[in-house]
């Protein structure tokens, strides 16, 4: 039986939530849990195997160039910021890349004010991966871009307006100030209460998955093919989750507590109920199969109140992240 997004869904399981001020992790598991064959982004980098630079001297906003040195695939997934070349991005899709292939990858940019190099060294002006990926509302506003995007037969592209004045509106709550309007000093700013939290957040054993709430209420789901390639990203993951929560809190004017809650009874309780009432919209989506940007299957979710993605190649799940959604 082919694999699809539903029925993979249909064998996820919840393990015990755990909660630290007003950001929840719900542990995510499936009998899937292979061994992988394919390298990551971060990996590949620092091991001389991938290399991702600008598409030409001339540089394009929305693209960027993938050059796979290994006879391994390469797999990149969605949300993944990569630092340096003329300006910071992120990847608008997850991709699966063939061993010994040269690949354009869409992204959006995630620094409006440069437009140049930093180094004279051509090695040093490629990109190299951030220690975070953007931060889960951006993410979700981007996945519901390139869902239309995808409609209008436009391709993997995301919403670079919205980008820049999503991080504009963030920065100036966050009091994060950045010459060149880059993301990454919002994760400077708040670097002290990030660590704190991935400190916290444990990988439990066999975990595949995680979905993320904040004060209670889902944010998102992240879904990997295996417990190692979870356990790498987690890290990550929980820096993207924990920004948005510490914006919310500002939001709210109700500064979170540098200290383990003692309403963490009742936020587990809640961070169960709304995990299984996500997770069954989830299924319930409406879905739409598009070809990956390389290789695999790229599903598509809409829903009124969650967006979201699936890479899925020789009927394994590669990546899933779906987000709640306001509109």
């Amino acid at each position: 039986m082919n694999l699809t997004a539903q029925s993979f869904l249909a064998g996820l399981r919840t393990g015990e939530p755990v909660c630290r001020d007003n950001l929840s992790m719900v542990p995510l598991f499936h009998d899937q849990n292979i061994e992988p064959d394919y390298i990551t982004l971060k990996d590949g980098i620092e091991n001389a195997l991938l290399f991702v630079e600008e598409v030409d001297d001339e540089g394009s906003v929305n693209d960027i160039l993938l050059r796979n040195k290994s006879d391994k695939k390469a797999l990149l997934f969605e949300g993944e910021e990569v630092l340096g070349a003329m300006q910071n991005r992120i990847l608008n899709v997850s991709i699966l890349a063939s061993g010994g292939s040269k690949q354009k990858i869409p992204v959006s940019c995630v620094e409006e004010g440069r437009w140049h190099h930093e180094a004279d060294d051509e090695d040093e002006q490629r990109f190299h991966v951030a220690d975070r990926m953007h931060y889960a509302s951006g993410r979700a506003a981007e996945n519901r871009a390139v869902n239309r995007n995808l409609e209008s037969k436009r391709g993997f592209r995301g919403d670079q307006g919205r980008v820049w004045s999503d991080i504009e509106e963030k920065s100036m709550r966050l009091q994060a100030e950045s010459p060149t309007s880059a993301s990454d000093a919002m994760y400077v700013s708040t670097k002290a209460n990030l660590d704190k939290h991935v400190a916290y957040f444990k990988q439990a054993p066999a975990q595949i998955g995680s979905v993320f709430l904040i004060h209670n209420e889902v944010a998102g789901l992240e879904v990997f093919a295996s417990e190692k390639t979870h356990a790498s990203l987690l890290p990550r993951l929980i820096k993207s989750y924990a920004l948005d929560a510490v914006d919310q809190a500002i939001m709210r004017d109700k500064p979170t507590p540098d200290q383990k809650s003692s309403a963490d009874t009742l936020s587990a309780i809640a961070a169960d109920v709304r995990t299984k009432m996500f997770l069954d919209q989830l299924k319930n989506a409406w879905t739409k199969q598009f070809d990956g940007v390389s290789l695999g299957q790229n599903i598509r979710f809409r829903h009124d109140n969650l967006t979201g993605g699936a890479l899925i190649h020789d009927n394994v799940l590669l990546h899933m992240c779906a987000f709640a959604t306001t509109s």
